[in-house]
């Protein structure tokens, strides 16, 4: 069974391997791959960095403890993402809720090692394809969204060394100026938080299962990776909610 095993922060720089493909017997456990990763250069100088605390997860974001049978064929370690003072937050916001950017920045302030913040908020713009936008409408899946957010929130902190993250996406209907998206960052500086923030928006944007509408004046187009596809009315759930108002 081939494996490829993804590093993050020290794991990643002490070896100067961000994946490694490695050749596992079926019915492996963690314990196996590990003592795999044991013979890589640096790797073993890292792990006793770090007194052999490492979590490993795999491509869904489940945890896997060392007795765990490897099941995925891909699966990510890195040191623990959420000790010390580091603030991960992630949530699933909707219709009324109004979330206080100002708030989210104050409370990512106070995380240790704070020497800047960066935030993003996205907001459904008025025209697109030259037409106007009316609304979108955004579905997800309701058991496994936040707990995506919150991987890509974990892993990002430890790739980049950041003191805070926050992630949170609006679904359901989103009106002309309202948010969909808020993603803020605390780090040392610049130097990782501006790539940091650019590199979870993007991440959220390919792989949290969020699917928009877009509702324009000519119809109703589903926004899908890079496809743009217009909807017939016969396709549309009958049980949709109603349009939103221009």
């Amino acid at each position: 069974m081939r494996v490829k095993v993804k590093l993050y922060s020290i794991l990643r720089d002490s070896t100067g391997l961000r994946e490694v493909e490695i050749e596992v017997p079926r019915g492996s456990r963690v314990s196996d791959v590990i003592a795999i990763l044991m013979s890589i250069n640096g790797f073993r100088r890292a792990y006793e960095a770090i007194g052999g605390s490492i979590l490993v997860l795999d491509e869904s974001g489940s945890r896997l403890e060392g007795d765990s049978l490897v099941e995925s064929n891909v699966i990510h370690v890195m040191p623990p993402p959420a000790g010390g003072s580091r603030i991960v937050e992630v949530g699933v916001l909707r219709e009324g809720d109004d979330l206080d950017v100002g708030a989210l920045e104050s409370r990512l302030a106070k995380a240790k090692l704070n020497g800047a913040v960066a935030v993003f908020v996205g907001r459904v713009k008025e025209f697109n394809g030259g037409e106007r936008v009316l609304g979108l409408y955004y579905e997800h899946a309701e058991e496994l969204l936040e707990q995506v957010l919150r991987r890509i929130a974990e892993e990002e902190a430890a790739r980049w060394g950041l003191a805070g993250v926050a992630v949170y996406h609006y679904v359901g209907w989103r009106r002309v100026g309202e948010k969909t998206i808020i993603v803020a960052v605390v780090g040392d500086s610049r130097k990782n938080v501006f790539p940091a923030l650019e590199e979870i928006v993007e991440r959220v944007k390919r792989e949290a299962p969020i699917w928009k509408v877009e509702y324009r004046e000519s119809g109703a187009y589903y926004i899908l990776g890079d496809r743009i596809v217009k909807s017939s009315p016969s396709t549309l759930l009958t049980q949709k909610p109603s349009q939103p108002s221009s």
